[in-house]
């Protein structure tokens, strides 16, 4: 009876996953990624932990005894330098974050002394861009470009604000994206009588802003200048990328500002048609009140331009309303919690690429090209998860030659080193 219940409700939950608890305004706004979404480009990362990784590899070679033995002693002791050569790189990276950010922490409730502020921020801001690039590109992430950035200004998708930029704001922006795929958002349309549906919308999963201000800023989130600034955000649309950023306005559409023109024009003249009329049939009367009823118009005409005046305001705190409650369910972190947060990110990266690799030339019997082992490893992922990858295979055999566990023979091809030699 429960699990007929449970059916049930799974398949009357608006996005078709089973908890009616969710509200729409969350599914509208943060939106739903099907387990089999579709990719816009193939990436290098790898979505799935490390730990069901292995898994997976060990339950494939059980199934199919393509390792004796020795082969399966050597793959997991192969796992286990891995992830010890991972977590030695991961807490290196820590380590040099932290280093280079603790003079630009706008969270931080420590003190600089003022002879060292100068020199030392304009030093460790560059030196910490050069990490930061140098994590988001181990964990996979894209960076993208200028004219990436700037074609999402004044556009916006049916979840977004149409925003406005100033790039001379910045001393130092840079964002970085990872997973391009087809997620789905509710909206309601006049063609369906405004009922809530699903549909389809290009998102990023994960969308990293990296920027520092060269001046401060003090409109709507108090920002200082020479303070460095990460934000991670989740299931961003392409289109609304700019409103990820400080310094943007809100932007109102033609059609809204007709929205708020139109009615108090309208109203306006007809109010002046009505008085036009009174004020014939009173000047007929009395000569006198003519002075009172154009002092009358007079206030009429600025009541109606007041009413526009808070109309149009009304409009874009609706705006800024909107985008508040967007930021509210899709930002993950900001700062040094974002930090964090890539660390890991690049350290599961790194950890599955050298793990799939190694699993790809132990099952060989053979030595193979690099260009044979990428592709095998993109089939292994196909096969694991379904999922099109562009898999790294250089950087993932730089790390198992480093650990050695592999060997490059004359001809340039690669075999696993039957006894690994100490790192």
């Amino acid at each position: 009876m429960s699990e007929s219940v449970d059916r049930i409700l799974t398949n009357w939950s608006i996005d078709g996953t089973g908890p009616l608890t969710r509200g729409a305004s969350e599914i509208s706004t943060s939106g739903w990624i099907r387990d089999d979404a579709a990719h816009w480009s193939i990436e290098p990362f790898l979505p799935i932990e490390t730990q069901t990784l292995v898994e997976y590899l060990r339950s494939r070679e059980t199934g199919s005894a393509e390792l004796d033995c020795a082969g399966r002693e050597r793959f997991d002791d192969a796992i286990r330098k891995i992830t010890e050569h991972v977590q030695a790189k991961t807490t290196r990276y820590h380590a040099q974050f932290s280093d280079r950010y603790r003079s630009m922490d706008p969270d931080s409730d420590c003190k600089i002394p003022i002879d060292l502020q100068c020199d030392q921020v304009t030093d460790d801001s560059q030196r910490l861009m050069a990490l930061c690039d140098e994590i988001l590109t181990d964990a996979a992430y894209k960076k993208l470009t200028q004219d990436d950035i700037e074609k999402c200004v004044g556009v916006s998708s049916h979840w977004g604000v149409p925003m406005t930029a100033n790039f001379g704001l910045f001393q130092h922006l840079a964002v970085y994206a990872r997973g391009d795929i087809i997620g789905r958002r509710c909206k309601r349309r006049l063609q369906n009588l405004y009922r809530m549906e699903m549909v389809d919308v290009a998102i990023y999963q994960r969308l990293v802003v990296l920027f520092q201000l060269a001046e401060d800023h003090e409109r709507g989130e108090m920002l200082s200048a020479g303070q460095f600034h990460l934000r991670i955000f989740k299931n961003i649309p392409k289109q609304d990328v700019d409103m990820l950023l400080p310094g943007t306005r809100v932007r109102l559409s033609k059609l809204d500002r007709v929205k708020v023109i139109a009615p108090s024009l309208g109203g306006w003249l007809l109010s002046l048609q009505k008085i036009s009329r009174f004020v014939l049939v009173t000047l007929a009367l009395a000569a006198y009140y003519s002075t009172a009823l154009v002092i009358g118009l007079i206030l009429a005409a600025i009541g109606y331009c007041v009413k526009s005046f808070f109309s149009y305001f009304q409009t874009k705190n609706r705006y800024l309303l909107d985008l508040t409650r967007n930021l509210y369910f899709q930002k993950l972190d900001t700062n040094a919690g974002a930090a964090f947060q890539i660390i890991q990110q690049a350290g599961r990266q790194s950890s599955n690429e050298a793990t799939l690799a190694y699993f790809a030339l132990a099952t060989e019997t053979e030595p193979i090209s690099r260009r044979r082992l990428r592709r095998k490893c993109e089939r292994l992922i196909r096969e694991a998860i379904d999922v099109e990858i562009d898999f790294q295979v250089d950087r993932a055999i730089e790390t198992l030659v480093q650990l050695g566990l592999t060997i490059e023979t004359a001809d340039e091809k690669l075999v696993i080193a039957k006894v690994s030699s100490p790192v």
